[in-house]
């Protein structure tokens, strides 16, 4: 007769750590550094509605496990730990330093981890952070050879853009990381992960093996993020709800035992509305496209980084993640702070 796996101690997020790209580029300064002047209309939503008013641009010298590690280098340091403390690594992202190898590779490297440190990539787009967090949590609840895991998501995003593509002004580069360890206590509650494929083909960057790289390639500019089919405008708001109450009905939980909401960063008043949704107070889902722009994979975590160094996390809460990323996939956890 099978058994169910032995639960060998419970996980929970010890730390967080951020980084940013080089130079600032305001609204004001898009045009000089891009060579786009930003409609007045696209302006006005970016600003009020978006909710962004400049980005950070990794510069040619700045890769993405460069990122990373730096954001690892904080969230070491702010859990008073060691690399060598490290178990784990996960790079969840979906502009790695390359196809292959892995981003963690470089990175792993970047912070002197040893042999025993394990790592691996991920890319679920912009819901790989929270599905990062569950796997280093499981691995940390499970095996006996994990006690501390590092999640880093790395972001730069502006290295793919068409500068003449005035959507792509959201766009930011950044990193955000988190260390999880062992606990004598849940932190770590529940998770759910959703996809849709159907959405493949409506935006991303199209070379690999599908598409190699070659001169038509380059010159079509498909190694640049790519608009191809226009998503729903509502297609976040059509399953967040859903999939925060699935997460939050597993947990035995309600919408108002959730302290804060971490929502991928991607529309200020779309976040609001989604708070409107639930029933929940608008200050339960705190933003910060405000001072970084959209981040991708890393702005859920740079957001817990902010409220965390702001004090407003108490032991006892409860907080969520609810992530979205393009094809699509989309991931909430739950986690008690303990």
């Amino acid at each position: 007769m099978s058994s169910k796996p032995e639960i060998k101690k419970y996980a929970r997020i010890v730390s967080t750590g951020i980084s940013l790209g080089k130079t600032l580029v305001t609204n004001d300064d898009y045009e000089k550094f891009f060579g786009l002047k930003l409609p007045d209309a696209w302006r006005n939503a970016l600003e009020n509605r978006i909710g962004i008013k400049h980005r950070y641009v990794s510069s040619s010298e700045q890769s993405p496990s460069d990122l990373a590690a730096e954001a690892a280098r904080m969230a070491l340091e702010r859990a008073n730990l060691s690399v060598d403390d490290l178990d784990l690594i996960i790079v969840a992202t979906d502009t790695p330093d390359f196809q292959t190898p892995p981003t963690v590779s470089p990175l792993h490297f970047k912070l002197g981890a040893k042999l025993k440190t394990g790592g691996f990539d991920i890319n679920a787009a912009c819901a790989d952070n929270t599905i990062a967090l569950m796997q280093a949590s499981y691995s940390i609840m499970l095996n006996e050879d994990v006690n501390y895991a590092l999640v880093v998501s790395p972001y730069t995003m502006t290295k793919f853009i068409d500068p003449q593509d005035v959507t792509a002004s959201v766009f930011s580069d950044g990193a955000g990381a988190v260390v999880l360890g062992p606990s004598e206590e849940p932190g770590f509650i529940t998770g759910k992960i959703i996809a849709d494929g159907s959405y493949y083909d409506y935006w991303g960057i199209y070379i690999g093996g599908a598409r190699p790289v070659d001169e038509n390639v380059l010159k079509e500019k498909w190694h640049k993020l790519r608009y191809l089919k226009r998503y729903p405008p509502d297609i976040n708001l059509r399953h967040w709800p859903g999939l925060v109450q699935d997460t939050l009905k597993k947990a035995g939980l309600t919408a108002n035992d959730i302290s804060y909401y971490f929502v991928t960063q991607v529309n200020r008043e779309m976040i609001y509305q989604l708070m409107r949704l639930l029933g929940q107070p608008l200050e339960k889902a705190p933003t910060i496209m405000d001072k970084y722009g959209y981040t991708g994979s890393a702005c859920v975590f740079m957001a817990l980084h902010d409220t965390l160094a702001s004090g407003k996390l108490k032991k006892g809460d409860y907080i969520q993640f609810v992530t979205s990323g393009v094809g699509f996939v989309m991931a909430s956890a739950i986690f008690r702070w303990v």
